[in-house]
């Protein structure tokens, strides 16, 4: 199932082009969100000065630090700063935004912190239900409790946990017509929410999908109000983009499980083909 155009046209015209904190269900309390931030996977999540959110990637060719966000928060030719709630504050040197989806990827200097590493999506298979968690350092609340939509920012990290709702393989968003991953705000009387249901709002834009086993699928670019049954959009990692990005950075791949299965496999026929001919 997927998206229609129409939708997401309507979406964007509603809700136009936007750094999109954290509004999560309103059954649970403010500390859960908090708490669920500070998780070891989340730590390398920060605040980009320009106005979104980005996520460490990991350590490149020379010893380089890099980010990865979404190219509509920063882009080719801008520089900015990388900063976290306990005060450290990093210079976003370069910034490079890749043609046709909303994804960028940033230069950190001085980069002195010990966190979780993820690694890219790299098979281009996009499963409904999977389950990702994110965070996020924009606008903020429980739903419903701000009918303006008004919401309060402050400089913490907050968390949220989401699943893949859907897919729209030509979805067009800032004038590019790009692969997207969509989440769904699940309310608590749906059954559907997860424990820590949360939902991207502004000052989110830039933030990660990132799955049970640590690869980032897509990062947040837009999306319809904070309330239950909404939708967000992600720009999705897909292979093409993620070569990319390991090319550029020198940053290692990890293969994809199904790949180094089949390495395994290989590797198991080669012994058995020597253990024949000794």
């Amino acid at each position: 199932m997927k998206t229609t155009g129409v939708l997401a046209s309507v979406c964007l015209i509603v809700v136009p082009m936007m750094a999109q904190g954290i509004v999560w269900r309103n059954d649970i309390p403010e500390s859960t969100v908090l708490s669920f931030g500070n998780s070891s996977r989340l730590q390398g999540v920060g605040r980009i000065a320009t106005g979104g959110t980005g996520t460490f990637l990991g350590i490149g060719s020379g010893g380089q630090a890099w980010g990865i966000s979404a190219k509509h928060v920063i882009t080719s030719g801008q520089t900015s700063t990388f900063n976290f709630e306990d005060g450290g504050s990093y210079s976003i040197t370069q910034t490079i935004g890749f043609a046709g989806v909303d994804i960028s990827i940033f230069k950190i200097a001085g980069w002195n912190r010990n966190v979780f590493t993820p690694t890219l999506k790299m098979d281009g298979i996009f499963t409904l239900g999977t389950e990702f968690d994110s965070a996020g350092y924009g606008g903020h609340g429980a739903e419903g409790s701000d009918p303006s939509f008004n919401w309060s920012f402050d400089n913490k990290r907050r968390g949220m946990q989401t699943r893949l709702h859907n897919v729209q393989d030509n979805f067009v968003f800032a004038g590019e017509a790009q692969k997207m991953l969509i989440d769904r705000f699940d309310s608590p009387a749906s059954g559907q929410a997860r424990a820590v249901e949360g939902f991207g709002a502004p000052g989110d834009s830039g933030s990660m999908l990132l799955d049970n086993s640590g690869q980032i699928w897509g990062v947040l670019s837009g999306g319809q109000l904070e309330q239950y049954g909404n939708l967000n959009w992600y720009a999705a990692i897909t292979p093409d983009i993620a070569n990319q990005i390991y090319s550029l950075t020198g940053i290692e791949a990890v293969p994809e499980p199904g790949t180094m299965a089949l390495v395994g496999f290989g590797v198991a026929a080669l012994a058995r083909r020597r253990m024949k001919r000794s």
